[in-house]
């Protein structure tokens, strides 16, 4: 069983600028959690960050893919790492810091009290206002379905929850 027994699962593609910040930027909140990377074959790089950290660093962990598979086959992959491996607790987020790593404080003053912790964009009207049209298109699209065709009135297409 891990020590710690919270594992974040990072899915990645293109995240070359982002991996080794949203891993300090974690490490300042603890060094105790450890993190699963999941790339994709990142052409600009990725993977080779994601082991130079692993290398380095006890508690991170990479599944390096052959191909772009995509975010929910990530999640399911990082899952089933969590449950093989004795997690507890699972945390997904994105490595773009449309997830601020500051609020995994949050969700885990919550894990004794719920099964699960989603992070909304929709809480703050002025969150995704910086995306480029397209992305804001799926999310608000993916929204309205939600709440639409499944009665759903909360955001279940972001990627940042405990679990």
């Amino acid at each position: 069983m891990p020590e710690n027994n919270i594992l974040i699962v990072i899915p990645t593609y293109n995240e070359r600028d982002n991996v080794e910040k949203i891993f300090r930027e974690i490490r300042k909140i603890s060094s105790e959690f450890d993190i699963l990377f999941i790339d994709d074959n990142s052409p600009d790089g990725t993977g080779s960050l994601i082991i130079n950290l692993t290398l380095s660093n006890n508690n991170v962990k990479a599944i390096h893919r052959k191909e772009k598979l995509g975010i929910g086959s990530a999640h399911i992959e990082g899952i089933k790492y969590a449950y093989n491996n004795g997690y507890s607790f699972l945390i997904t987020m994105d490595c773009d810091f449309t997830h601020s790593p500051k609020y995994i404080i949050d969700f885990i003053k919550q894990k004794d009290n719920v099964d699960i912790v989603i992070g909304s964009r929709y809480l703050n009207k002025n969150s995704i206002e910086s995306w480029n049209l397209y992305r804001k298109f799926l999310t608000r699209f993916g929204h309205f379905l939600t709440k639409k065709i499944l009665s759903m009135p909360y955001d279940a297409s972001g990627a940042f929850r405990l679990y």
